[in-house]
């Protein structure tokens, strides 16, 4: 809280606070595609109050901090720790959660949706500063277009990419039957990776997209690029490059956390079929084990027989409830956690005499 509130001194000198908080509403709607996508892949196990908290805690708190220790460098070494700093502070909370919280992050399908989380909230607040900082220098409107487009590919900014490819590394510890270093050491690893392409995208690297975009940009259009080298700030390659070189990064990025979301998903499902297949009828019937044998990523399994509101709650509860078996059985915890086990199949009971 100290740093968070140091940084937020730093990133506010000689600035009105309303300056960049107005700003803040236009990053959240330029946000919301990106979040409903990421609501969408969290929806077997979905509780809404975390992901408030986790991009509120990064917006408020662990941004600033970043800012904080940021502020301690100048150009260029600035651009050397960067990626190490933000990428650090962004993930905090989602490692707080994964450790304080362990039931909400168990695949790394959960450590890429709570990573990618805080990077929203880090990006939210960080283009409501960057516009409001381009207004002294620009236009309202060429501020807002050249901030509006790290909110491209749907919301799914560089700043959330890198951190759902750090929550990958959470998600694969929380996945792992080992211990301190074994368990956490990919976590590590991919904190390293992130941070390390941050720096060097902010020292140059995004170069490569520039020149993949304005070539791609001037065969379509059959313009000479040598010819509009020196364009920079006016309309054409170039300044398209610019603008939009980083989607090159970013669509590897999400691509490879494609491949990690269906991976954790088959495991997922199958961890719900082992720990449900063992349970009596009033949690979940022959039908029902079947449809869960059958259901798909983007083709979940729905109870129609019950009202909608009734269905949903009835597979949420499952999902938790083999989730926390699951946890249980692979962490060798004692009989203390079959409290909660049995009030998940108290509710699950519940919801069917209701519907009943």
């Amino acid at each position: 809280m100290i740093l968070a509130f140091l940084g937020w001194v730093d990133v506010l000198e000689g600035r009105n606070p309303f300056v960049i908080w107005v700003w803040v509403p236009y990053s959240i709607a330029g946000s919301l595609i990106g979040y409903f996508i990421l609501a969408f892949l969290d929806r077997e196990r979905r509780v809404r109050a975390f992901h408030l908290l986790t991009i509120v805690s990064v917006m408020v708190v662990a941004g600033p901090a970043a800012a904080f220790f940021n502020g301690l460098f100048e150009a260029p070494i600035k651009f050397v720790t960067v990626g190490f700093f933000e990428e650090g502070m962004k993930i905090v909370p989602v490692l707080l959660l994964a450790i304080y919280v362990p039931n909400l992050i168990r695949t790394r399908k959960d450590g890429i949706v709570y990573g990618a989380l805080a990077g929203m909230g880090f990006n939210i607040i960080e283009i409501g500063f960057y516009i409001a900082k381009q207004l002294h220098e620009s236009s309202l409107l060429e501020s807002l277009y050249l901030h509006s487009t790290r909110f491209g590919l749907w919301g799914l900014g560089s700043h959330i990419i890198w951190s759902a490819f750090v929550g990958l590394g959470i998600g694969f510890a929380a996945e792992s039957t080992k211990h301190g270093w074994a368990k956490w050491s990919r976590a590590v690893y991919f904190y390293l990776i992130a941070a390390v392409s941050h720096s060097l995208y902010d020292l140059g690297l995004n170069g490569l997209g520039i020149i993949v975009v304005s070539q791609i940009e001037s065969m379509i259009r059959g313009i000479d690029l040598s010819d509009v080298a020196t364009e920079v700030y006016g309309p054409g390659p170039i300044n398209d490059g610019m603008r939009y070189g980083v989607y090159v990064w970013t669509i590897v990025l999400i691509i490879a956390m494609i491949v990690q979301i269906r991976r954790s998903f088959r495991l997922e499902n199958t961890i719900q079929i082992d720990e449900l297949s063992t349970e009596d009828p009033d949690v979940i019937t022959e039908p029902e084990l079947q449809q869960l044998k059958a259901e798909r990523l983007f083709f979940k399994r729905k109870y129609n027989e019950f009202p909608k509101q009734v269905g949903a709650k009835m597979v949420l509860y499952q999902n938790m409830l083999a989730i926390l078996k699951h946890r249980i059985l692979q962490q060798h915890l004692s009989g203390a956690s079959i409290e909660p086990i049995s009030a998940l199949r108290g509710a699950i009971q519940a919801l069917r005499s209701q519907a009943g």
